[in-house]
């Protein structure tokens, strides 16, 4: 347009910035590191890494409800089954990375630590363990359902091989208790723990009976059903 001068002006090269955090109160870690944990959940990395677990590593049962699978030709019903990190969290795990990188005195960065975490789920070094989802929510938060070390898949023992100096003291306290347990459980011992989660519908899901026999008949039942079953269970 007449009496107007156009200036254009040219960009600089772009350049690479780095992202990192300050953790300087207890809060702020435990919500970095709960970032982290998401990071790593929602990564495709990690997704993919569940899926051939599960497809090849005969991780698509849960331990405990041996009728429950991700596959509808070995289970009752298909239902979705979560991978649980055994002896340590995921939390334990990425907090260990976070205080290896406080020691170092490097940046904390979310994305590298994610990173590092995947690689460690990739190089086998860590436990995990097939749970159905409510199996998974019982361990997390009662003390009555237990794993014990041998049926978990991983080796978790890299882990401390390697990361142990940043471990926190109630870590190793933890495993000592796993091993105490794991010890004093033989298979015969859970063997009868995964009996006490088979059932029989008979008029229905209010009048579940124990089933002391190896092949239960099919059954349906939904994620809230098989809660109110698996906590008659222990009770």
């Amino acid at each position: 347009m007449a009496g107007i001068e156009k200036k254009v002006k040219k960009l600089s090269k772009l350049q690479h910035v780095d992202y990192y955090v300050d953790l300087d109160t207890d809060k702020q870690k435990i919500k970095f590191i709960k970032r982290v944990e998401a990071i790593v959940r929602s990564s495709m990395e990690y997704k993919d890494y569940v899926a051939y677990c599960k497809e090849n590593l005969d991780m698509d049962s849960c331990v405990f409800l041996a009728n429950v699978s991700q596959d509808r030709s070995r289970g009752r019903k298909r239902i979705s089954i979560e991978l649980h990190h055994d002896p340590f969290t995921l939390m334990d795990i990425v907090w260990t990375v976070v205080n290896r990188y406080e020691e170092e005195g490097l940046p904390y960065n979310d994305l590298l630590i994610a990173d590092e975490v995947l690689e460690m789920h990739y190089a086998n070094m860590v436990g995990l363990v097939p749970l159905s989802k409510t199996m998974h929510q019982m361990v997390h938060n009662s003390d009555k359902v237990k794993i014990p070390l041998y049926v978990v898949y991983g080796q978790y023992s890299e882990f401390i091989e390697k990361y142990g100096d940043y471990m926190e003291p109630e870590l190793m306290d933890k495993l000592e208790r796993k091993v105490t347990f794991t010890k004093n459980v033989t298979k015969e011992d859970f063997d009868a723990i995964q009996k006490q989660f088979t059932y029989l519908e008979i008029d229905g899901v209010d009048d579940i009976e124990k089933l002391d026999v190896e092949e239960p008949k099919e059954v349906e039942y939904s994620e809230n059903e098989e809660k109110d079953i698996i906590e008659k269970a222990i009770a």
